[in-house]
């Protein structure tokens, strides 16, 4: 299932109209409550776009909506991987509801 929303993200890209991006961060986690989750979401953007992430997409799988995707645009894949580890993520994430240890990927640029 991971890989067919990875090659979905892929393909439904935008590509930036000023530069391309350096890749994709795709970010998988389970949340207690989706609806408890996505307004701590929506707060956490100018950190998402203070570490280079752009055109972030959330879905859900269509069995459990507390199973949630995030692919977002990354302009640089340092500051991508320091958000990932930071603190401020782990807490917010924490603090949204998110269950257990989320996966992250990073794909490279569309080939």
């Amino acid at each position: 299932m991971i890989r067919l929303f990875l090659a979905a993200v892929v393909s439904l890209s935008a590509v930036s109209a000023s530069a391309a991006p350096a890749g994709l961060l795709v970010i998988r986690q389970t949340v207690a409550d989706y609806a408890k989750w996505r307004p701590a979401y929506d707060a956490h953007q100018p950190v998402r776009d203070a570490a280079g992430l752009s055109n972030c997409r959330v879905r859900s799988t269509v069995d459990n909506p507390n199973d949630v995707f995030v692919a977002c645009e990354m302009a640089d894949v340092a500051k991508a991987r320091a958000f990932t580890t930071s603190k401020n993520l782990a807490d917010a994430m924490k603090g949204a509801g998110v269950v257990g240890k989320p996966d992250f990927f990073f794909l490279g640029p569309e080939r």
